[in-house]
């Protein structure tokens, strides 16, 4: 009967441990820059306002908060449940939390809390919230909801990799992510599915590591065939996990082959009305052409990326061929999805763009 009784509780212990995610990962919470300007709406259930700055103050009950910028200050107007409306004048340099259920900011659905910092002459809207709540938003931002769920995890695990190099990197700045292409698309609440959410639950804390500490992780839309060195993009360590590597994977992606036609007057203000001459990187992507770089012309005429395959120049106009979708370092996303289609779950797909990493569980900074 006691071992029976020791038995079982041996059992709830190791299954307490296995849905327990690694010490101290509960705690990290992230801030997302969600908006830039004076003029937002946020609405919610009783929300509570604390102010911090020249003037503290605190009010509780509030239903929404619509501001604007009134020469040196700017002005909240705060609408409550059971009283009347207020307006308050809030000075430069003042944080402005606030708590409650249904955020909405501007429309926008978010779980967690609202900072608004007031600095200087601009405001900033910032969404905090436990790192594998905001991974819910960050997901079907990214990656289609409706892809294959391997490679939905992979993608969990790439975004919750990315986000902790960042909080690690932007500790001392008033938010550690943007919710746009600068860091991660995140579109809040509203984004969330069902699919992209269990891809998170199912590796909750699982990150990329390299020598036992977090790898530097970049994905992209598509390759076009072969993936790039980052050291051709970034000023950045040239580590052999960030190598390109050939990728047959990516054959379905609307982006497998495209083409641009530029004005040949627009091209000869570039690149000059004489002969070219290209150089290639290793990976088959245009280096420079004329003493331009191909991130450069990428920039200046919107290409899809630097997978230049053909420039036919015309009297009139010039044609540019090319492959691929994006800086084409780390992950193709489209590769990740036909990897995945061919019965590769998302740790090889990880390992595959990466080679040299490991996927494990995250044990602290």
């Amino acid at each position: 009967m006691h071992y029976r009784f020791y038995s079982i509780i041996s059992l709830l212990v190791l299954l307490f441990l296995s849905i327990s995610p690694p010490i101290g990962f509960t705690e990290i919470y992230v801030r997302v820059l969600i908006y830039e300007g004076d003029n937002f709406s946020i609405t919610g259930k009783s929300l509570t306002i604390n102010i911090k700055g020249e003037k503290s103050d605190a009010f509780r009950d509030v239903v929404s908060i619509k501001s604007k910028r009134e020469t040196n200050l700017l002005k909240l107007e705060l609408d409550f449940s059971d009283i009347e409306k207020r307006s308050i004048y809030i000075t430069q340099n003042t944080t402005i939390d606030i708590l409650g259920d249904d955020i909405s900011v501007n429309g926008n659905l978010y779980r967690g809390s609202i900072r608004a910092l007031v600095r200087g002459d601009k405001t900033l809207t910032v969404n905090i919230l436990p790192l594998e709540d905001y991974l819910y938003g960050v997901v079907p931002s990214e990656m289609p909801y409706y892809w294959p769920m391997e490679a939905l995890k992979a993608q969990a695990v790439l975004a919750r990799t990315y986000t902790l190099k960042a909080l690690s990197r932007n500790s001392k700045k008033d938010y550690d992510v943007t919710s746009s292409f600068d860091s991660q698309m995140y579109k809040g609440k509203n984004s969330e599915h069902q699919s992209t959410n269990e891809a998170v639950d199912s590796t909750r804390g699982e990150v990329v590591l390299y020598n036992n500490s977090l790898a530097e992780v970049f994905y992209h839309s598509t390759c076009g065939g072969h993936t790039e060195n980052a050291i051709n993009i970034w000023n950045i360590d040239d580590l052999p996990y960030l190598k390109g590597v050939e990728c047959n994977y990516c054959v379905n992606s609307q982006w497998k082959n495209w083409q641009r036609v530029i004005k040949r007057e627009d091209w000869n203000k570039v690149i000059g009305n004489s002969e070219i001459s290209i150089k290639y990187n290793t990976t088959g992507r245009l280096g420079e052409i004329n003493g331009i770089s191909g991130i450069k012309l990428r920039s200046i005429f919107n290409l899809p990326s630097t997978f230049i395959v053909g420039i036919d120049i015309k009297e009139d106009r010039v044609i540019i061929n090319g492959k691929g979708y994006g800086h084409g370092v780390g992950v193709c996303q489209w590769g990740a999805r036909g990897m995945a289609e061919n019965g590769f779950n998302y740790k090889e797909v990880i390992v595959y763009y990466f080679p040299g990493v490991i996927v494990d569980a995250y044990r602290g900074f």
